[in-house]
Formats: C-alpha cells, structure tokens, sequence
C-alpha cells in the first residue's frame, strides 16, 4: 500500500513539474501561426509573420512583423532580433505567398518550408492578390487575430467543400509529381474584409492563370468525388420549356449530395480520355411557377444542367489546357492505364495541350427542398 501511495506522489510531482516547464517555455517563446512571402527587388524577399505572444497570466496579444533579406531564414533572424522572445514555428497554420513571388516561381520557398521539422503536414497555402504584407499589415476593424482569422476563413471553407484544399501535404505531393500540377486559392482584400477570390493554376512552380472563385465547383467536379457543395445555375429558358423567364435564364440552385468521378483513357495514341461526372443533388432554390413535383418538369431540368454543367467543366478545362497545368490528374490516370509508357514531364507537357477529353453529366434530383 505505501509503494502504490509512494508511486502516486511521484506521479503528481512530475505532473506539476511537467506543468511549470511548459508554462515557462510559453512565457519565453513567441508563436508563429501565419507567414506570408513577398517578392523583392534583387532576389530579395519579404517575411511577414504573424506572431501570438503569451504573458505568464495567459493573456496573449498578436503582432505583425515584416523583413526583407536574401533568403527566409535571413528574415528569420532579422524578425528574432526584433523581439524579445524566440520564435516557434510548431504553432504555423497558414503560407501566403504574394503574386509576384507566385508568377516567379515558388519552388525554393516550398523546399525551405519542407526541410523545416516543425512545419506541419496540415498547413493552408494560399496565394495573395498583391502582397501578403499589405494584406496582414491592414488594421482590420472587426479582425483581432489576422492569423487566426485567415485560417478560419480558409479551413471553413475547404471543410464545406466551397473551396479547394491546397496543404503543405497536398500540394508537395503534386510538386514532386511528373505529371500533375498543383493549384491554390487566391485571397484578396476587399474593405474591411479578406475573401477566397479565386484558383491560382500552378505549372514549373510558377503561377500561369487563375480563374474566379465561381469556378471552384467545376474543377472540384473534375478532381475527384465529393459531397457538398452549392452551385448557382442559369439554365436555358427554352431548353426547360416553361413560362417565360427574365432574360430567357432560368436561375437555379443546388446543392451536391454526392458526386463520383470517373476518368478513363480510351485512345493512346489519340490521347484520348473519358470523363463522366454523377451528381445527385437537392435543389434550394427555384423559380416559384416552376412545379418540382411535375417527374416530366424535373427531367427536363436535369437534362437542362447536364448541358450547363458540361458546357462550364469544359470552358475549365479547356483553360487549363491553355496554360498547360494539369491539377486533375489526368496525367496520373493516363501513366496508370497505359502500358510500358515512359512519360516524362516535358512529354505529358506536350500531351496535355492537344488531349480530347469526351465529358458526360449525368444530375440526378433526388430531393426538391424540406417539404419534399
């Protein structure tokens, strides 16, 4: 009985020990939990950094410091000397990287971000319309926590699948790859407020196009299966063959329960490719002389989105061949189903510009609204 009472005083005393330790390293130690990269004049770079100081009452306070030197870690030391505790990176959520820096390539900055051990697998990068300094110097009104702030905004919305994911993990992966490019959103200040403006398309890791934030649910589609999602739809009025509509549109809104994507290469030597899309969805919103429980009506709005839906995916792609950056992965599918094909990166390069891809939408409602 008095070793186990031994045993247990031991316990304590090492978890109290453990307790101040911790406190006094929290007290010494300033977090990062936001960096933002900026191109400068004669290859230099800009760090902004977003750090959370603790006080030994728990209290924190954030700060927002910026450097410029030839290299991160330069402006690492630079930003140290400005502050009277050291900085931990073990605490770092979000990477922005300016436009500039962005369009010139990001290859050293992600290899930098990769051989430090303290940077998570899980941290958002993201590409700034502008600078990321000016972004996270701006005293926002109603933001106290630009750093948490901008994690949230992010992490919400790639959870609701309203935006793509683009981790430390994702998009190395993709770096590394022969034939697959990777892609990013693209935030920007608009007042008072930051928001999810866009997709950057990456290719060589530099920055070749980007399109607006309206088409995150189309390259979502072309990616891979998901739930979720909401997407506004203006449907030919004709094509629905109903009353008249403003503008001959009929205006629609989704939301996706599941959809499946299938990617299937039909013609090596034409470099050929099928790609089918499955969504079943429940609509939100429709015009109210619209009757959804007419089967002939719904049918010919399925009908109708399939076109619409195949017409956006291919504008898209269609794109994405334009600048040469494959974020779907066709490139992985065709290297999977094609035997003894030696594919480089400059070689999928070449193919990915003249590839025919035969698209098919098939949208199924499944549910019209609560009082279905």
């Amino acid at each position: 009985m008095k070793k186990v009472k031994l045993l247990v005083v031991l316990l304590l005393c090492c978890m109290l020990v453990m307790g101040c330790a911790e406190s006094r390293i929290l007290e010494r130690i300033g977090l990062v939990t936001l960096l933002g990269y900026d191109m400068e004049e004669e290859d230099k770079v800009t760090t902004t950094a977003v750090i959370r100081q603790i006080n030994p009452e728990f209290e924190s306070k954030v700060e927002v410091q910026s450097e410029t030197d030839k290299t991160s870690k330069g402006t690492r030391i630079k930003t140290d000397m400005k502050t009277a505790k050291k900085l931990a990176t073990g605490q770092l959520r979000v990477v922005l990287f300016g436009e500039e820096l962005a369009k010139n390539g990001l290859g050293q900055t992600i290899h930098t971000l990769m051989m430090n051990n303290e940077v998570s697998t899980s941290v958002y990068l993201a590409v700034v319309k502008g600078t990321s300094k000016s972004l996270l110097k701006y005293q926002y009104k109603d933001v106290s926590d630009v750093g948490q702030h901008i994690y949230n905004l992010i992490d919400h919305n790639v959870k609701q699948q309203q935006t793509i994911s683009s981790t430390t993990h994702e998009v190395v992966r993709d770096h590394y790859s022969e034939v697959r490019n990777y892609a990013m959103p693209i935030l920007a200040k608009k007042g008072e407020f930051i928001q999810i403006d866009g997709v950057a398309f990456f290719s060589n890791e530099k920055m070749v196009g980007e399109l607006p934030a309206d088409d995150f649910f189309y390259i979502m589609m072309m990616q891979d299966n998901f739930k979720d999602g909401t997407l506004d739809l203006s449907l030919d009025g004709d094509s629905i063959d109903a009353s008249k509509f403003k503008d001959n549109q009929l205006e629609i809104a989704v939301d996706s329960i599941k959809t499946t994507r299938g990617m299937k290469v039909v013609n090596p030597e034409k470099n050929e490719f099928n790609l089918t899309v499955k969504m079943m969805c429940r609509i939100l919103e429709i015009e109210n002389t619209i009757s959804t429980s007419d089967a002939k009506m719904l049918d010919k709005i399925e009908k109708a989105m399939n076109e619409k839906i195949k017409e956006e995916m291919t504008r898209v792609l269609e794109y994405s061949q334009e600048v040469n950056s494959d974020i779907f992965g066709f490139g992985e599918h065709y290297k999977s189903q094609v035997r003894n094909v030696d594919l480089t990166t400059k070689k999928w390069s070449e193919l990915y510009r003249d590839m025919k891809v035969n698209i098919k939408v098939d949208v199924e409602i499944i549910r019209n609204g609560v009082f279905e």
